[in-house]
């Protein structure tokens, strides 16, 4: 299957990037120097050596530039291999993951993610009831301190102050009893999904044998823990990063 990228079109470091498919590989490149045009070429000579589109993962942080990615490479490899291709952002390949086992952690497969509007709605009925709603707490004070804890891999309820760890199990209780998830949530559970449970685990390891994540100096410690658990033996997984944009 031809590609429409030759490698006389690429500089010497663009080169070596797209010709190392093996093992773990790491591209440091800043802004304008040709990195996605470097991941998408890549992915297409992985393509040429016949390593199969539906081993192939991409992740990216944003729907738009998921978008972007998977059009790019579906103008250099024929539509079919660029449908078999995963090109995804990390919360779609969450959700991925959990449609895959997540009755394994006690909820339902036909979980529903919550909106912000529903968190919000859900957190004034939860002061209200706790009386934080005399005190003027805020909804989204409380529902970004449940949020940074759970990005940090922690668990909100363990939060220092007790009135916030308080509203916090009971938004946890809540969402729970009504087979709900938010965005959060999406990757605290699809990690300790896969961290518990190793047939889970090799299954989506088989299922995505080629990963590579755009952007890498933005994951936070869960996107990366995550990572760790998708990506087995011998390990072909590829970064791509600015060091001078990282968060």
């Amino acid at each position: 299957m031809a590609s429409s990228f030759s490698f006389d079109s690429l500089n010497t470091a663009q080169r070596q990037a797209v010709a190392a498919l093996d093992g773990p590989v790491l591209i440091l490149a800043g802004a304008g120097t040709g990195k996605t045009r470097t991941v998408t070429c890549r992915i297409a000579h992985m393509l040429e050596k016949k390593i199969p589109a539906s081993d192939i993962l991409a992740v990216t942080f944003t729907n738009k530039a998921a978008s972007e990615m998977r059009e790019r490479i579906g103008g250099m490899v024929s539509k079919k291999a660029a449908g078999e291709m995963t090109v995804c952002t990390f919360h779609s390949l969450c959700v991925r993951i959990l449609r895959g086992g997540i009755e394994k952690l006690g909820y339902k497969k036909n979980f529903t993610i919550c909106s912000h509007s529903d968190q919000v709605g859900l957190m004034k009925q939860l002061l209200v009831r706790k009386g934080g709603s005399d005190e003027k707490i805020k909804p989204d004070t409380v529902l970004s301190a449940i949020s940074r804890c759970k990005n940090k891999g922690d668990d909100p309820s363990t939060m220092e102050d007790d009135y916030f760890a308080s509203l916090a199990t009971a938004y946890q209780n809540e969402l729970r009893a009504q087979n709900a998830v938010d965005f959060d949530d999406l990757l605290l559970l699809a990690e300790r999904l896969l961290r518990e449970h190793a047939d889970v685990r090799e299954i989506f390891r088989q299922r995505f044998q080629r990963v590579t994540v755009d952007e890498f100096q933005d994951t936070n410690a869960l996107q990366m823990q995550l990572l760790q658990k998708l990506v087995g033996p011998p390990y072909h997984v590829c970064v791509v990063g600015d060091d001078d944009q990282s968060i």
